[in-house]
């Protein structure tokens, strides 16, 4: 985890020593990088069970949505039940829906992905209970 949080700060400091004299391509591959580096930050503290990493890379997750990361980062947060990524995208593809629902990732979604959207988007809260379970019978 040190190791990719280095290199997120050097490819940081690089990138805004070289965005002044580079195009917007190499900016934008610069970008690229710094999300799948929080990514795999996010995945190994879901591994490791370190919360706040987890939470401080979903964080960073968010400040970075976008219309062409919105669905992967959805599927990602589902993955590693990172609630406030999974809050933050359903709310970004909600307001930016006409954008979202035309790229090919919206129609690659996991099915339980695409239920929360919905519900998210009909305003129903999704229920506390482990989805699969049965309620417990009264005895009478």
């Amino acid at each position: 985890v040190q190791k990719v949080l280095r290199e997120e700060g050097s490819s940081e400091a690089s990138s805004s020593s070289s965005a002044a004299a580079a195009s917007g391509g190499a900016s934008s591959g610069a970008a690229e990088q710094s999300i799948a580096q929080l990514q795999a930050v996010l995945a190994a503290a879901h591994k490791y069970g370190v919360l706040r990493l987890l939470r401080w890379a979903e964080g960073q997750l968010c400040d970075k949505l976008s219309c062409e990361m919105a669905c992967s980062l959805l599927s990602l947060a589902h993955v590693y039940g990172a609630t406030e990524l999974e809050r933050n995208c359903l709310a970004f593809m909600k307001a930016n829906m006409a954008n979202v629902v035309k790229r090919a990732e919206f129609a690659a979604l996991p099915p339980e992905a695409l239920v929360k959207f919905n519900m998210h988007c009909a305003g129903i809260e999704p229920s506390e209970e482990e989805p699969g379970r049965k309620r417990k019978r009264d005895d009478e």
